[in-house]
């Protein structure tokens, strides 16, 4: 065709050809420039026909964005017809970061602009359906343009089952080729391309840009699409920044939900990375190592010995509250780590510190363990994130859940529960952090099944007396238990059942939401189950239902009394598909027989209208007598009770969602001090049974007034 005239476009060089037809440069004899024009392929006529496209090309001829290539005319042929397009000169992105590599400064100043291209033509409900690397050019300026808009063919079940099946027939249907690797998965079982499969896409594009190779692989296109559907992507570098990292790893979420919903949500994302880079880019002859961050702006605690400590992480930050032992009086301080997800706190007093731990999450900077020395003044600030799966396991940390301490003849220990579920400890005081492979590589793993908040380690149990031994919950997974210091694992369910599966009582798949346990009964666990309230006697081997006389055996939190082992806290939800309190009564239960009888705590807690929900680790016990219990709620509210529920009191209202509270009682601290420690209860020998608990915290009580009376 070339020297012919369409129109009054003379076709004057070949510049390519896909699987969408054959693209020509041409020149506007009338306008005098020169201009691209897509004799579209008669395969595509055949598929979709000529009216559909002819609407297509219409639709995408709207679009009017400095990064998308503009549509001039759609002019008809005998058999077809064609487009005029803006003349893009330049290479292509994919191309260019195989020969290149790219600074992250790149990476996202063109993921912004293709984001940018995307939320334009999703906002006037255009999908692109085929982003790839060979459809974004970057021109000599630098400056993006997409191609080929609201063009790309629409797939259905027969068509994708050709592309599976074979080599061969992949080669044949020559308007894909090329394609496979950016399609989603929910575009390889048949649906059709949404925004958010534009979203999937972007994903495969911006990793090939950092990586110059794509996340998926497989020999054959059945090999690539079992990846594409069921595997994760390979591990990024380390040389990725986090924030950069969590974008890709979030445009290729398998689950919708778990997805960007909206490219705009990503132009934002990557323009604050962006700027986040320009100035805060480190000088070369910087050190390495933690850096510390300083909280400005915060009207932090004077913290004295004997102090109450509460420690709140919400979805948007961390607070903390200080009050004397008498605790009538809160001082509040934060949010630290503004807009950041808290989902565990810790207070580690052991060898004379005063460390507080918070893990810190967001979609922008990625997941880091933080600690503070002086309750909140400053921070660590690691350079990159402290816990992180080995690159070959193919994973990366969203979250971690849990901030547990190791024993005190340990006071280096630390451990860590995580999303995806697995376990990590540091012998360093955090300083450096390893694998549990144990359990990371237990027989069960691949068949464990994620829970409706993820598949996610939760809850870690060390027993007291036996450092071999140690408990974990996962959802949804079940408990498993170590007897040999983590070398072995064992799942530990007998008696839990599962409502959502086909087998009521299997080896593990229960969605254990928390476990608990006294001291002084190291081998007496409670446990609330996703439906389900147990108790085990002996390490977990066997579990009893103690949910009698509850108004439901649905919930998540649980605490025990500091000094009665026989004495547990739970917040009952009405249901699995309502996560309120039932009848919108707000009501703390007791049990003082270890779960024999059950009885409601509500003096002072809204009993209407409180549809309130209460998370697993939203709820705490402190260690003085009496006990105080302190409890947050979704809806960002936090009680407490100093009389060990009797009465309640609402210390603070308007926080946003509350994940996790924590408690300590200070002392030893260095320097002059105006306040005294208060007495805390200590441990006493575990007692034989139950009457000889209840015998001897009676006689010590009477021991108590005696004493006062004199």
């Amino acid at each position: 065709m070339l020297g012919e005239k369409l129109g009054h476009y003379r076709l004057t060089a070949k510049i390519g050809e896909g699987g969408m037809g054959v693209v020509y440069r041409a020149r506007d004899e009338e306008l005098n420039r020169d201009v691209a024009v897509k004799v579209l392929a008669a395969g595509m006529l055949e598929n979709l026909g000529k009216d559909h496209l002819l609407r297509e090309a219409q639709t995408a001829s709207a679009l009017n964005h400095p990064n998308i290539c503009t549509i001039y005319q759609i002019g008809r042929l005998e058999d077809g017809f064609y487009l005029v397009m803006e003349l893009v000169e330049g290479q292509p992105l994919n191309e260019m970061a195989r020969s290149t590599k790219l600074t992250t400064e790149a990476v996202t100043r063109y993921g912004v602009q293709i984001a940018d291209a995307l939320a334009h033509a999703h906002d006037r409900q255009i999908v692109h359906r085929d982003l790839k690397g060979a459809n974004v050019v970057i021109t000599h300026d630098g400056r993006v343009k997409v191609l080929d808009f609201g063009l790309a063919r629409r797939l259905d079940r027969v068509t994708v089952d050709a592309i599976t099946r074979s080599q061969a027939s992949f080669e044949r249907d020559r308007s894909i080729a090329g394609t496979l690797p950016y399609m989603a998965p929910e575009v390889l079982t048949g649906e059709a391309g949404s925004y958010q499969s534009d979203i999937w896409a972007l994903g495969v594009l911006l990793y090939e840009t950092v990586t110059g190779k794509l996340p998926f692989g497989g020999s054959t296109p059945y090999g690539l699409s079992a990846a594409i559907l069921h595997e994760l992507p390979r591990p990024l570098p380390p040389s990725v920044p986090p924030g950069l990292s969590a974008v890709i790893l979030r445009c290729l979420a398998k689950d919708l939900k778990d997805r960007f919903q909206r490219a705009s949500e990503i132009r934002s994302t990557l323009e604050a990375i962006q700027s986040a880079a320009i100035v805060s880019e480190p000088r070369r002859d910087e050190p390495t190592g933690s850096r510390t961050l300083v909280s400005r702006g915060i009207q932090h605690l004077d913290v004295k010995n004997g102090d109450v400590l509460l420690f709140l992480g919400t979805t948007k930050g961390a607070f903390l509250a200080r009050s004397k032992s008498d605790r009538k009086h809160w001082e509040v301080a934060g949010p630290y780590f503004h807009g950041h997800a808290v989902y565990s706190l810790a207070y580690d007093n052991r060898s004379g510190r005063h460390r507080l731990w918070a893990s810190t999450g967001s979609p922008l900077w990625g997941t880091y363990l933080r600690s503070s020395d002086d309750f909140g003044k400053t921070w660590t600030n690691p350079l990159e994130a402290n816990i992180k799966f080995p690159p070959e396991s193919g994973l990366a940390l969203k979250n971690i859940w849990k901030i547990a301490l190791g024993p005190p003849e340990a006071p280096d220990k630390l451990y860590c529960g995580v999303e995806p579920a697995a376990l990590f400890e540091s012998q360093d005081a955090g300083e450096s952090w390893s694998l549990v492979r144990g359990l990371f590589d237990h027989p069960h793993r691949p068949r464990w099944m994620p829970g409706q908040g993820g598949l996610c380690l939760h809850t870690i149990l060390l027993h007291p007396a036996d450092a071999g031994r140690m408990h974990v919950g996962i959802s949804a997974a079940g408990v498993y238990r170590t007897d040999d210091g983590g070398r072995t694992w064992q799942a530990r369910n007998r008696g839990i059942r599962v409502t959502f599966m086909p087998e009521r009582y299997p080896e593990f798949g229960q969605c254990v939401h928390k476990i608990v346990r006294h001291p002084d009964r190291p081998d007496r666990l409670f446990l609330q189950n996703h439906w389900g309230l147990y108790r085990s006697d002996d390490g977990a081997d066997t579990w009893n239902d103690i949910a009698h006389g509850l108004p439901s055996d649905f919930g998540f939190a649980m605490a025990t009394h500091p000094h009665d082992p026989d004495c547990v806290y739970i917040v009952p939800m009405e249901s699995d598909e309502f996560r309120c309190t039932p009848e919108g009564r707000l009501r703390v239960y007791r049990t003082q027989s270890a779960g024999a009888s059950w009885e409601p705590l509500t003096r002072g807690l809204p009993q209407q209208g409180a549809y309130e929900t209460v998370l697993r680790d939203g709820m705490v016990t402190d260690a003085l007598d009496p006990v105080g219990i302190y409890f947050g709620t979704r809806s960002g509210k936090l009680y407490a009770s100093r009389d060990a529920g009797k009465t309640w009191k609402a210390l603070l209202d308007g926080l946003p969602q509350i994940v996790c509270v924590a408690s300590a009682v200070v002392a030893e601290l260095a320097g002059p001090s105006t306040s005294k420690p208060p007495t805390v209860k200590r441990r006493r020998p575990s007692p034989k049974n139950a009457k000889e608990s209840v015998a001897k915290r009676n006689g010590t009580r009477a021991t108590e007034r005696k004493r006062s009376r004199r």
